[in-house]
C-alpha cells in the first residue's frame, strides 16, 4: 500500500470541481445551479462575441462573400414574413394608441408622440423579435446542426476555426441585416401609424404629416441605427452560441432554437433599458417635447 505524501505544490493546487479548475471556476462551481448557469452562459456569449469581433477586426478580408450570400439568403427567406410583422403589430399599437388621444381630444399630438416613442422602444422591440424569431432560428438550427453531427469536431481535428468559418460571417451578416432594417422599419412606422389615424379619427393624411417630425432630431436617427446595429450583433451571437453547445439531437437541437429565441428576447429587452439610459443621459433634451 502506497504511503505518498502530497508535495506543496499539490497542496497549493485548488480542488477541482467538475469541469471547473480555475480560481473564478472553483468559485463558480460553488453557486447554486440556477444562479451558475446564467453566470456561465453569459461568460461563454461574451467570450464568442470578443472572439468574433477580433477575428473581423483582425482579419477583415475572406468572409465578406460569404456575408453577401447569408444576406441574400435571408432577406429571399424572410422578408414577406418581416414585413408582415412590423406592419401588423405597428397598425395594431396605432389603433389602440389614436383611441386613448382621440378621447382625450389630442389627436394632434398623436404622430409625433407616438412616433418618437415607436422609433425608440416599439419599432426596435418588433425588428427584434422578427430578426431573431426568424433569422435567428435559422442560424441557430445550421450551426447546431452541425455541432450535432459532429461536423464543427471535424473541422477543429482538420484545423479550420469554426467560430471563423461559421460565427463571424453569420453574425456580421444579421447586424448588417438589422442595421438596414432601421429606415424600412421607420417607413413602415409612418404608414402604419397614418392608417390606424385615418381609420380611428378620420385624420387626413395632410394633418397627420404635418407635425410627424416636430420631434425628430438627427441624434434619434443616428441611435435608431447604433440601436438597430448592436441589437442584431446580441442577436446574432446568442443564436450561435447556442448552436454551438447543442447537444442531445434533434429534441436537444430544437430546444436550443427555443431557449435562443426567448434569451434573445430577454437580452435585447435589457439592452434597450440601458441603452436608452446612456442615450437620454448623453442627451437630455431628448426627452422634451417641441
Amino acid at each position: 500500500m502506497s504511503t505518498t505524501k502530497p508535495t506543496a505544490a499539490d497542496v497549493a493546487l485548488p480542488k477541482r470541481v467538475g469541469p471547473y479548475d480555475g480560481r473564478f471556476n472553483v468559485a463558480l462551481a460553488k453557486l447554486p445551479p440556477a444562479i451558475r448557469r446564467p453566470l456561465a452562459e453569459a461568460g461563454g456569449m461574451t467570450q464568442l462575441l470578443g472572439r468574433i469581433v477580433k477575428s473581423a477586426v483582425t482579419r477583415p478580408t475572406g468572409y465578406w462573400g460569404q456575408v453577401v450570400d447569408d444576406m441574400y439568403a435571408i432577406v429571399k427567406q424572410s422578408w414577406v414574413a418581416i414585413a408582415a410583422a412590423i406592419f401588423g403589430f405597428l397598425v395594431f399599437m396605432s389603433i389602440l394608441t389614436v383611441q386613448f388621444f382621440d378621447m382625450a381630444g389630442a389627436t394632434q399630438l398623436f404622430g409625433p408622440l407616438l412616433f418618437l416613442q415607436a422609433m425608440r422602444t416599439f419599432t426596435m422591440w418588433v425588428n427584434s423579435m422578427v430578426v431573431a424569431g426568424v433569422i435567428g432560428t435559422a442560424l441557430t438550427a445550421d450551426v447546431g446542426a452541425r455541432k450535432v453531427r459532429e461536423e464543427i469536431d471535424a473541422m477543429e481535428v482538420m484545423g479550420i476555426d469554426p467560430v471563423r468559418d461559421l460565427a463571424v460571417p453569420r453574425v456580421i451578416s444579421i447586424s448588417i441585416i438589422t442595421t438596414l432594417l432601421a429606415v424600412p422599419s421607420l417607413l413602415v412606422t409612418m404608414v402604419s401609424m397614418q392608417f390606424g389615424a385615418a381609420y380611428v379619427a378620420k385624420m387626413s393624411a395632410s394633418h397627420f404629416y404635418s407635425n410627424l417630425f416636430s420631434n425628430v432630431s438627427a441624434v434619434d436617427i443616428v441611435s435608431v441605427i447604433i440601436n438597430s446595429f448592436l441589437v442584431g450583433l446580441l442577436i446574432g451571437t446568442i443564436c450561435c452560441y447556442k448552436g454551438f453547445t447543442a447537444s442531445g439531437g434533434a429534441m436537444g437541437l430544437g430546444q436550443s432554437v427555443n431557449q435562443a429565441v426567448v434569451l434573445s428576447f430577454v437580452s435585447v429587452w435589457v439592452l434597450q433599458l440601458a441603452y436608452n439610459a446612456v442615450l437620454f443621459g448623453l442627451f437630455p433634451g431628448l426627452g422634451a417635447f417641441r
